[in-house]
């Protein structure tokens, strides 16, 4: 579960705990809802009976918090301990797509602060009370029905925490990348960028004006930008290759060979739209094929 960073005692890389840092990612983001065999409403649906119009608590087991108190003024304090705890489900919330789930008592049963069983999820007439202290609304992948195959739900649980783990890890190498110095590194030259403004403004039917000039200096700009990335991009994933030892805390992306088309298609209306597709469109193909003069240290990374 994702708690609160504790200032008095930080995280360092030396510890080699695993993972490096705390998590902070929800679990339930990464929830794989194939591996459900119902839909929500059939879970719900199976605490009605034949003959009856009542509808019972389904039961299952819920990551809960030993302490009630606490568990609700702050799920994510560090003091708190989860484990999983026998409920009974009553409720389901399409929007927010949770469960309403209930803390059994000593003998297994659900029961309200009167000592009277909980039907219909608790709503009455009036609606629906307040929840009482044992009373959680929890996503999925925090609640395993008794009626599910125990196996299938460890592969549930699984599945997210690795995708779940791998994101974070990427997330920390782009922030990486993100934070490597800029100034002093190569740039394009004025030049080849110039050269691909050329061909930019070239394009049949491209409107010229003081909007389009405009447009054009924002995009420089961006390839500016990428091309500085991508230049530290390449730097840090060959100090991080080099020494693995060292940096064993940082994950590398895995390189997956895309294909570009030669050409697309498209209805386009917007002038600056047109701008940035033909600007980009032409600086691959000039990374493709080679710049003209022999002029190819911008297309690097």
């Amino acid at each position: 579960m994702p708690r609160h960073p504790d200032p008095q005692n930080p995280q360092t890389i030396e510890q080699g705990n695993d993972p490096i840092f705390p998590t902070y990612l929800p679990l339930k983001v990464f929830d794989n809802e194939e591996f459900d065999c119902r839909t929500p409403s059939e879970w719900i649906n199976m605490g009605l009976e034949p003959g009856s119009q009542d509808r019972k608590p389904v039961p299952g087991k819920a990551l809960l918090p030993t302490d009630d108190i606490l568990g609700h003024e702050d799920p994510k304090s560090q003091k708190l301990k989860y484990e999983w705890c026998s409920v009974g489900v009553l409720d389901y919330d399409k929007e927010k797509k949770l469960y309403l789930v209930h803390k059994t008592e000593q003998r297994g049963l659900v029961r309200d602060e009167m000592g009277k069983p909980i039907l219909n999820g608790g709503i009455t007439a009036e609606g629906r009370p307040p929840l009482l202290t044992c009373q959680y609304w929890v996503p999925r992948i925090q609640l395993l029905f008794c009626a599910e195959d125990p196996r299938v739900f460890t592969q549930r649980v699984v599945q997210a925490n690795a995708l779940r783990k791998n994101t974070e890890a990427l997330l920390l190498y782009n922030l990486y990348v993100d934070c490597m110095p800029s100034e002093g590194r190569q740039l394009i030259s004025e030049q080849s960028l110039n050269k691909i403004k050329q061909w930019a403004m070239s394009t049949p039917r491209m409107r010229k004006g003081s909007s389009v000039l405009e447009h054009l200096n924002s995009l420089s700009k961006e390839v500016n930008l990428d091309y500085e990335r991508s230049m530290n991009k390449i730097n840090f994933d060959q100090i991080v290759s080099s020494k693995p030892d060292t940096f064993s805390y940082v994950t590398l992306p895995k390189k997956e060979e895309e294909k570009v088309p030669r050409q697309g298609e498209g209805s386009w209306t917007k002038g600056n739209v047109r701008l940035r597709l033909s600007l980009r469109g032409k600086w691959l193909r000039r990374c493709e094929g080679g710049a003209p003069g022999g002029e190819t240290s911008m297309c690097r990374g």
